[in-house]
């Protein structure tokens, strides 16, 4: 049972040794810029203790960085056309920090073009649900149609309908002109829409082989659109700003043709139109309602202070005081011999003495794009604001002071913007302060409270470390202290007086390193130019049949 025990003591104790020894090795390789072996030591060591705070810090503190590394190094190797390593070194950044969205969607892109590349069958991507035309139509040849005519509207319809297996059917206020038309290898639908355009008409499937011809005005395209409705959900709209902008849009692009209802606490949005129009309404949606980018901030304030002080020389007496043992009138003194001398005392200094101080914050601060994040690290100090006289019962006045409390230590503001290229614009403000005294005024002790701020916006990339501010501050002292004249003297100086010389800096460092955890989504299908039709509707072309 004892040596069970022992065991067991033993085995713990080496545990924790290990554990330790990885956490040091982490700090080391921190410390020399080394992320990833960082990352696998803080790992390590809190596999081996999983209960230890600090190690558990220092591994999520390390895994986005690691993370990033990872991406980084995948990004070149696309350039470098090794889409297989990069994928690898993709899918290992999405190991190490599942939440890395950057990581995420470029292992999927290079999954695809790899699978395209193989010859393997692409699965389509997910898209946003539309409502489908009540009708589609349905031609029945699929080969082109070539028609070269100079005659009435009606009759080249009826032929097109002939060549394409379709039943044509006109309104009764159909008006028939003479048009020209000259038609080479086109599909059946296509040589529809030249006709309608060259006879100001328009035509709608009724089945899937017939077709309805009117005239095109505003009347009979209100009176025969085909009318749906569709809800679409927002997925990453999360303020009420955003979703009124997505509302503002469709209803500044659909005019007064559709009509939008918004609902707020579903975060969604219904709406009755066209086929056409909501089909366009999802292929926006879908491009603008985008996941908000995040980028992660690596605050570093580095404060060194140094004070190094000299003191050399020999201070002789720089007094003599003579007193009478006994009550004299003026006309005795000078002739009695009861006096005391006494002579100030002299001393040797020889003495360095050199001070170093180092404050180190290492805050990290997470934000959305354009949106403000705020921390403060220190405590709360009580100053007053003013005071205020209180009527009692009695003659006398009770006073009362009043107080405010100010924030003393690490405050960082920062607003940023993160662009398509990954950039990230900081708008920043970073303060260190501290109480280094108190003032009484009027009774009442106040903090004097010593300050660094800075405020700069700037723009770095990812990754890339910067320094928002450098204070230098350096101030030098000289003092003598000794006799007059011999203290003057080259060399017998360090005799008759002491001689004194301090250096004081100061130095204050705002070091950031921003991440970029969630990349901007600019890739949709309306990065091109999309056939929206006339201004008179709204009709998308359908892409043709590979």
């Amino acid at each position: 049972m004892v040596a069970a025990v022992l065991a067991l003591l033993l085995a713990q104790t080496a545990s924790s040794e290990s554990a330790s020894g990885y956490y040091r090795r982490g700090k080391a390789a921190e410390e020399a810029g080394d992320v990833l072996d960082a990352f696998a030591a803080y790992q390590k060591a809190l596999e081996l203790k999983p209960r230890e705070l600090r190690y558990r810090v220092t591994y999520e503190r390390m895994r986005v960085a690691a993370a990033a590394v990872y991406v980084h190094e995948g990004e070149g190797l696309v350039r470098a056309k090794s889409l297989a390593a990069a994928l690898a070194a993709f899918l290992r950044a999405m190991e190490v920090d599942p939440a890395n969205e950057v990581a995420e969607a470029s292992a999927v892109r290079l999954e695809q073009q790899l699978e395209k590349k193989d010859g393997a069958r692409v699965e389509p991507a997910a898209t946003t649900p539309v409502a489908e035309a009540p009708v589609k139509l349905a031609a029945a040849t699929t080969g082109p149609v070539t028609l070269h005519a100079v005659e009435d509207s009606r009759i080249i319809y009826e032929t097109i309908g002939k060549i394409a297996g379709l039943n044509v059917l006109f309104d009764p206020e159909y008006v028939a002109k003479r048009v020209d038309v000259d038609l080479k290898n086109v599909t059946a639908v296509e040589a529809l829409r030249v006709v309608g355009e060259v006879s100001n008409t328009f035509w709608k499937p009724v089945t899937r082989n017939t077709i309805f011809v009117a005239q095109d005005t505003p009347a009979k395209r209100r009176a025969l659109s085909e009318q749906a409705v569709q809800v679409f959900y927002l997925r990453n709209v999360s303020e009420q700003n955003d979703f009124n902008d997505v509302q503002t849009a469709l209803r500044n692009l659909f005019g007064s043709s559709a009509r939008l209802f918004g609902l707020a606490t579903d975060r969604a949005i219904m709406m009755r139109g066209t086929p056409d129009e909501l089909q366009l309404a999802g292929m926006l949606i879908a491009a603008i309602d985008q996941p908000r980018p995040e980028v992660m901030v690596d605050i570093t304030v580095m404060e060194v202070n140094r004070d190094k002080l000299r003191e050399i020389g020999l201070s002789p007496p720089t007094s003599l005081t003579v007193t009478s043992g006994s009550s004299q009138t003026l006309n005795e003194i000078g002739h009695t011999s009861a006096y005391s001398i006494s002579v100030g005392q002299a001393a040797a200094d020889f003495l360095l003495t050199d001070s170093d101080t180092r404050i180190l914050q290492n805050p990290r601060l997470r934000a959305l794009d354009g949106q403000k994040a705020t921390l403060k690290l220190g405590e709360k100090i009580p100053v007053a604001t003013g005071s205020y006289t209180v009527p009692t019962s009695t003659t006398s006045a009770a006073a009362e002071t009043q107080f405010t409390y100010l924030d003393v230590g690490v405050n960082v503001e920062m607003t940023p913007t993160i662009h398509a290229d990954r950039d990230v614009t900081l708008k920043m403000a970073v303060e260190v302060s501290s109480q280094s005294g108190t003032d009484t005024i009027e009774g009442v002790a106040e903090p004097v409270i010593s300050q660094e701020r800075a405020e700069e916006v700037i723009r770095v990339k990812d990754g890339e470390s910067t320094i928002v501010a450098g204070l230098v501050k350096r101030q030098e002292n000289k003092n003598v202290s000794g006799w007059p004249g011999f203290g003057e003297v080259p060399l017998l100086k360090y005799f008759f007086t002491t001689q004194s010389h301090e250096v004081v800096n100061d130095e204050l460092v705002f070091l950031i390193v921003p991440h970029v955890v969630r990349a901007p989504v600019r890739e949709s299908t309306l990065t091109g130019e999309i056939d929206t039709g006339t201004e008179r509707a709204i009709e998308l072309r359908e892409p043709p049949e590979m």
